[in-house]
């Protein structure tokens, strides 16, 4: 039987994060203010720090450029990160909207992937 082992550092996250097109947004309104998404995965966004406190849950909406129709519900604001970030766990997404963020990391993914091999194909002049 062959055996392969992974060894990664611990980010300390828990799903693949992908930092949004800047051609085309994610818009967020945490507690009714506009905030900027810096990075998504499946289970947390994160914004700036002056976006909300830490420690405590607030109301989002959430439009993704891949989704039909904005997404919301709740977040929790996880206590002060080091580099000037807020990041916000989503509470008790739906099935829906679990899918609608997986597909956006998904196609975030291939993108990227997209311009890593176009660029190395790229001649230099």
């Amino acid at each position: 039987m062959n055996e392969i082992t992974v060894h990664a550092p611990s980010s300390g996250r828990a799903a693949y994060s992908v930092v949004p097109n800047p051609d085309e947004p994610v818009i967020l309104q945490l507690d009714g203010n506009l905030a900027r998404v810096l990075q998504i995965s499946a289970v947390a966004i994160t914004t700036n720090e002056d976006a909300a406190k830490p420690g405590r849950r607030y109301p989002f909406s959430l439009d993704l450029p891949t989704a039909s129709k904005p997404m919301s519900g709740y977040v929790d604001a996880l206590p002060d990160t080091e580099d000037g970030e807020l990041i916000c766990r989503f509470v008790d997404l739906s099935v829906e909207q679990l899918d609608a963020l997986h597909r956006y990391v998904l196609i975030r993914q291939k993108e990227a992937i997209r311009a890593i091999r176009g660029a190395s194909r790229s001649p230099v002049i």
